[in-house]
C-alpha cells in the first residue's frame, strides 16, 4: 500500500535538515558557479529561448485581443478579455498541475520537455499563419492560449526538476538564480521585441518568432544529460498512489513547504497578473500604445536581472525566508504606487522595483523548497508548490472585471492594498519562515 512507502533520499547534500536551514558555502563572488556543468549550460541556454517565447506570447495575445475588441468610437478594447487571455496560460496548472508532477516523476523529464516544446512550436507557427491570413477572431486566440497553457503546465514541474538534476547540490542556489535571470532577461527582451514587432512589421511575426524559439529549446535539450537524477521509484506504484505520496509529504512530513506554498499565493494573486493587465493600464492610464507596454514589461525584466545578478554573485545576503517575506511587502508597495501613477517614468521605476522583489521572492522561496525535497518526489512536490499558479486566471479575471466596472487605477489599488495587508501579516506571523537560512 502507498501508506507503507518511504520516500527515497535525494543525492548527497540535496536534502536540507528538517528546519530547512541551508547555510552558504562560500562568501566569495560566484556569479557563474553552476555553469561549470555542461548539462546545466544547455538547459539554461534552452530556457532563454523558451522564456523569450513565453513573454512574446504574453504581451502579444493581450494586445491582439485588445485590438480585436476595440470600440470604433472610443478606441478602447476590452480590459476583461485582453487580461483574461493573458491569464489563461496559468489556468491548466490548477486543473492538471498535480498530475503533471506525477508524470515528471514517472517518465524521463528531458524527453518530456523535448516532446512538448516541439508541439508548442507547431501550434505557434500554425497560429502565426492564421493571424497572417487576417481571419483570426477572439475565440481563436483563446483556443491557442489554452492549448499553449496546457503544454506549459506539463513542462513546468519537469523543467524545474531538471535544474536540480544537472548541477551538484552545492550550486543549487546559484543555478536557480541564473535560471531566474533567463526569465527576467526575457521579460526584458520579450517585452521590447514584442512591442516593437507589433508596431513595426506586424503582430503575426511575434508568433513566428515564438515558434522558432521553441524549436531552439528542443534542439539544445537533445544532447543534455541528467547526471544528478536518481532512479525513479514512482512507476512501481499506481499514479494515484504517487500523487498521494506527494500530498502527504507536504501536509505531514515537511509542513514548512506548505508555509512556503501559502506565501506564493500572494505572488500569484497580485504580482504575476500585472503583465497581463498592462494593455488596459497602458491604454487607459498612460494613454500610450503597445510599444510602451513592452517598455513596462522590459523595465520589470531589468529589475529582475538586477536581483538575480546580485543573488548569483553574492548569495542571498540575508536568510532566504526573511528575504522572501520582505520582498512580498516591498513588491506590494510598488504595485500600490504603480496604480497611482500617470507619469511614465514613475511607472517604469515601479515596474523595475516589482521585478526586483518578485524575482527575489521566487528565487529564495523556490531554492528553499528544492533543497528540502528528495529527488524521487521532486516533480510531485514542485507541481503542488506551483499549483497556486492556476489561480492566476481567476485573479486576472476579477481584476479585469473591476477595471471594466470601476477604473484601472482603482482596481489595481484594491489589489495592491490587499496584497500589502496579507504580506505584512505573514511577515509577523510566519516566525519559522523568517528563521530559514
Amino acid at each position: 500500500m502507498s501508506q507503507e512507502r518511504t520516500p527515497g533520499l535525494g543525492p548527497p547534500g540535496a536534502g536540507a535538515p528538517a528546519s530547512g536551514q541551508v547555510r552558504p558555502r562560500h562568501s566569495r563572488i560566484q556569479t557563474f558557479a553552476s555553469l561549470k556543468s555542461r548539462d546545466f549550460r544547455l538547459l539554461l541556454a534552452g530556457s532563454v529561448f523558451s522564456y523569450m517565447a513565453l513573454w512574446l506570447q504574453v504581451i502579444t495575445l493581450g494586445w491582439l485581443v485588445w485590438e480585436l475588441t476595440k470600440d470604433p468610437e472610443t478606441g478602447q478594447g476590452s480590459a476583461l478579455l485582453s487580461g483574461t487571455v493573458g491569464g489563461l496560460r496559468f489556468f491548466p496548472t490548477l486543473v492538471i498541475g498535480l498530475w503533471a508532477g506525477v508524470i515528471a516523476d514517472r517518465w524521463d523529464r528531458r524527453k518530456l520537455v523535448i516532446v512538448f516544446q516541439f508541439f508548442l512550436a507547431v501550434v505557434a507557427i500554425f497560429f502565426a499563419f492564421l493571424v497572417a491570413s487576417g481571419t483570426v477572431q477572439v475565440w481563436h486566440v483563446f483556443v491557442y492560449a489554452s492549448v499553449s497553457a496546457v503544454c506549459h503546465s506539463i513542462i513546468l514541474p519537469a523543467s524545474q526538476a531538471l535544474i536540480v538534476n544537472t548541477v551538484p547540490p552545492r550550486d543549487l542556489g546559484n543555478a536557480f538564480a541564473l535560471n531566474a535571470t533567463s526569465v527576467t532577461m526575457n521579460r526584458l527582451i520579450g517585452g521590447l521585441m514584442g512591442g516593437l514587432l507589433i508596431t513595426t512589421v506586424g503582430i503575426k511575426w511575434n508568433f513566428f518568432v515564438e515558434g522558432g524559439a521553441y524549436i531552439v529549446m528542443m534542439l539544445l535539450l537533445i544532447p543534455m544529460r541528467t547526471p544528478y537524477r536518481e532512479e525513479s521509484t514512482a512507476r512501481r506504484y499506481s499514479a494515484l498512489a504517487d500523487l498521494k505520496d506527494g500530498i502527504r509529504y507536504i501536509w505531514r512530513d515537511n509542513r514548512i513547504i506548505l508555509h512556503l506554498t501559502v506565501l506564493s499565493f500572494v505572488l500569484n494573486l497580485a504580482f504575476i497578473p500585472i503583465p497581463a493587465l498592462l494593455p488596459a493600464y497602458t491604454g487607459e492610464i498612460l494613454q500610450k500604445e503597445a510599444n510602451v507596454g513592452g517598455y513596462l514589461i522590459a523595465a520589470q525584466g531589468v529589475g529582475g536581472v538586477i536581483a538575480t545578478f546580485i543573488i548569483a554573485s553574492l548569495g542571498f545576503l540575508t536568510g532566504k525566508g526573511k528575504l522572501g517575506l520582505i520582498s512580498l511587502v516591498a513588491g506590494s508597495a510598488a504595485i500600490l504606487t504603480l496604480a497611482q501613477s500617470h507619469w511614465l517614468l514613475l511607472s517604469l521605476a515601479m515596474m523595475a522595483c516589482l521585478g526586483i522583489f518578485q524575482t527575489s521572492f521566487i528565487v529564495s522561496n523556490l531554492t528553499l523548497v528544492q533543497t528540502m525535497v528528495p529527488d524521487t518526489l521532486r516533480g510531485r512536490v514542485t507541481s503542488i508548490y506551483m499549483l497556486q499558479i492556476g489561480l492566476g486566471p481567476l485573479a486576472i479575471f476579477l481584476i479585469s472585471l473591476l477595471m471594466d466596472l470601476y477604473t484601472v487605477a482603482g482596481a489595481l489599488t484594491i489589489v495592491a492594498a490587499m496584497s500589502l495587508g496579507l504580506s505584512l501579516y505573514f511577515l509577523l506571523a510566519y516566525r519559522q519562515v523568517r528563521q530559514l537560512e
